[in-house]
């Protein structure tokens, strides 16, 4: 099983096709009463923009640093025809974090890893192990970097699963409410409802997905239960795919007391890989270790309960 970082930017066109202007917010400044004025940008054939006013004047305008929270406002700059630059959520980021980290008694950060079972079995199917010894592994990898806790997300899928089965009931009850109801768990489906598909938005379901719900017993329960604040905790969620990133970064999804992200940085399968790789590190060499659940127990990767198995995340098994 290939995951090199290639993956990563190719391949992109196929999910939503380039076909819309970039609507990345700029800052503007409101033209003077009865100037009329206004501009156009010109391609050149060096691959440069000129802003172009009404009086023929041209200014070349100066490359623009295209960020994670950007993508979420545009349908069509996300293609490997474009060079992006995502300064975060990548591996690179996450050992900057570690280099910098200063101990937690003079403000520095406390790491909490949190596990899916897509990323651990991605991992397992990569080195052809069994998947509890994958996570049991990863779990050894992620404390011998200095993470305080690793947890799976089971209770956070399951709360989601619960409280989708609770929207649906009352959806159902009151006939004045959008229905059926779409999940919401995707951010790439998230992502291509609000910019394309506007008639789907009001059916969306509303409960979070399991990264987020992890992402607020983190920051909340595991924070008070540490010693310290939000802000301290440096939360990293192990996903399946590079989309969660996207969810991740959103603003809908900040930490109320501090402000803090609920999740601060996503790792895909492939960067673990990626890690251990600018670690040195040896993945079958490592000896498998436990994880930690939200009430403070040590428990082995083995006597994890999965909860329910279904194609949809569960949600159509649930509901």
């Amino acid at each position: 099983m290939d995951m090199s970082a290639g993956l990563r930017l190719t391949g992109l066109d196929d999910f939503i096709t380039p076909s819309q202007a970039c609507i990345k917010p700029v800052e503007s400044v409101e033209p003077a009463a009865g100037k009329g004025n206004s501009v156009s940008i010109q391609f050149e054939e060096d691959g440069t923009y000129q802003e172009v006013g009404n009086d023929g004047s041209k200014k070349q305008l100066a490359p623009a640093k295209i960020t994670l929270n950007d993508c979420l406002a545009c349908s069509g700059c996300i293609t490997s025809a474009e060079s992006v630059l995502i300064t975060q959520q990548s591996v690179d980021e996450f050992l900057s974090v570690l280099a910098a980290n200063q101990p937690v008694e003079q403000g520095g950060k406390v790491f909490v890893v949190s596990v899916s079972p897509q990323a651990w079995a991605s991992v397992a199917t990569k080195y052809n192990i069994p998947g509890m010894e994958a996570l049991g592994r990863m779990s050894t990898l992620f404390r011998s970097l200095g993470a305080a806790k690793v947890m799976d997300v089971v209770l956070a899928r399951d709360l989601s699963l619960v409280e989708a089965c609770e929207e649906h009931l009352s959806r159902a009850r009151n006939t004045e409410e959008k229905r059926p109801v779409l999940a919401s768990a995707c951010p790439g489906w998230v992502c291509y409802a609000e910019k394309t598909q506007h008639p789907a938005l009001p059916y969306m379901s509303a409960v979070k997905s399991p990264q987020q719900i992890a992402g607020t017993l983190v920051k909340g329960h595991v924070a008070a239960q540490l010693g310290v604040s939000a802000a301290q905790v440096y939360h990293i969620c192990l996903m399946p795919c590079f989309d969660k990133k996207l969810e991740a970064s959103r603003d809908d999804f900040l930490e109320e007391v501090t402000g803090s992200r609920e999740v601060d940085l996503v790792l895909t399968s492939a960067e673990v890989v990626e890690l251990l790789e600018k670690r040195g590190l040896d993945f079958l060499s490592l000896p498998p270790s436990g994880l930690d659940n939200l009430w403070g127990e040590h428990v082995e990767a083995g006597l994890v309960a999965w909860g329910p198995h279904g194609s949809s995340g569960s949600y159509a098994e649930t509901v």
